[in-house]
C-alpha cells in the first residue's frame, strides 16, 4: 500500500537484511522512511536471530585472555567448567524479554515527557541497529583485548542511535530524548544497589546468630553419644 509517494506496508522479512549495513547511515530520514513500514513481525524475526546467534556463540571455546594466561602461569592447566547446556538456551527468551522491557521502558518515560509515538513504532527502528551491533559485538566479544574495546566503541553508538530513534519516534528534543534512555538505567542501579545494601546488610546482622547456630551443630555432632 502507497500513500502520498511513501510504501507503508511492512517489508518482507528478506530485505530487513539489506538495511542492517546502513547502521551508519541511521538518521532522522532514514527513520522517517522505516516508521511507516514498521512490523512487530519483523522485529521478533530479527531479535530472534540476534537470540539464536547469541546462543550459538556460547557454545564457540574463547580464545586464551590475560586472565587465562595468569591462570595457566601460576595455578597450571586448571579444566574449564563446561557451560551447562541449559544455559545458553535461557538467550532465546532472555534476548527478546530484555528488548521488549527496554522498549517498554523508553517508551513510559517518553510519554512522561509528552512523546507522541507509538511502542511498535520504537521497537521496530530500534530492531534494525539493534540486532546487527549486537552480532557485532557478540563476535567481537570472542576476541581478547583489542575486540572488548572495539565492542565497547560499537556499544556506545548502539545508544546513540537508540537515542536518535526516541527522539524521532516520539518527537522529543535531544535532551528528553537522552534522559528517556537513562533515566530508566539510573533508576535500575540504583535499585540493584539499593538491594545489594539491603543483602549486606541482612548478612551483617545475620552473621553472629548464624555463626552460633553453626557453632552448635558442630559441637552437638562431636559430642559422644552416651
Amino acid at each position: 500500500m502507497e500513500t502520498g509517494g511513501s510504501t507503508t506496508s511492512p517489508r518482507p522479512f528478506g530485505e530487513i537484511f539489506s538495511l542492517w549495513p546502513k547502521v551508519f547511515q541511521m538518521n532522522d530520514a532514514f527513520f522517517a522512511a522505516e516508521a511507516p513500514r514498521a512490523s512487530n513481525g519483523n522485529t521478533l524475526l530479527a531479535l530472534l536471530i540476534d537470540a539464536v546467534v547469541a546462543t550459538l556463540l556460547a557454545f564457540i571455546p574463547r580464545q586464551v585472555g590475560f586472565s587465562q594466561i595468569l591462570q595457566q602461569r601460576y595455578f597450571g592447566n586448571i579444566p574449564r567448567a563446561p557451560i551447562p547446556v541449559c544455559i545458553p538456551f535461557i538467550e532465546l527468551v532472555a534476548v527478546p524479554l530484555g528488548f521488549y522491557i527496554s522498549i517498554g521502558l523508553f517508551h513510559l518515560v517518553a510519554k512522561i515527557f509528552k512523546g507522541k509515538g507509538s511502542f511498535s513504532t520504537l521497537a521496530y527502528l530500534v530492531s534494525l541497529f539493534y540486532v546487527p551491533l549486537g552480532i557485532v559485538i557478540a563476535v567481537l566479544s570472542l576476541i581478547p583485548c583489542l575486540g572488548l574495546v572495539i565492542a565497547l566503541a560499537v556499544g556506545i553508538y548502539r545508544i546513540v542511535l537508540t537515542v536518535r530513534a526516541i527522539r524521532f519516534n516520539y518527537r522529543l528534543s535531544t535532551g528528553q530524548a537522552v534522559g528517556t534512555y537513562f533515566i530508566p538505567v539510573v533508576a535500575f542501579l540504583v535499585i540493584v544497589f539499593v538491594l545489594a545494601v539491603i543483602v549486606i546488610v541482612i548478612v551483617a546482622l545475620l552473621a553472629p546468630s548464624m555463626g552460633n547456630i553453626f557453632q552448635n551443630v558442630i559441637r552437638n555432632l562431636a559430642t559422644p553419644v552416651p
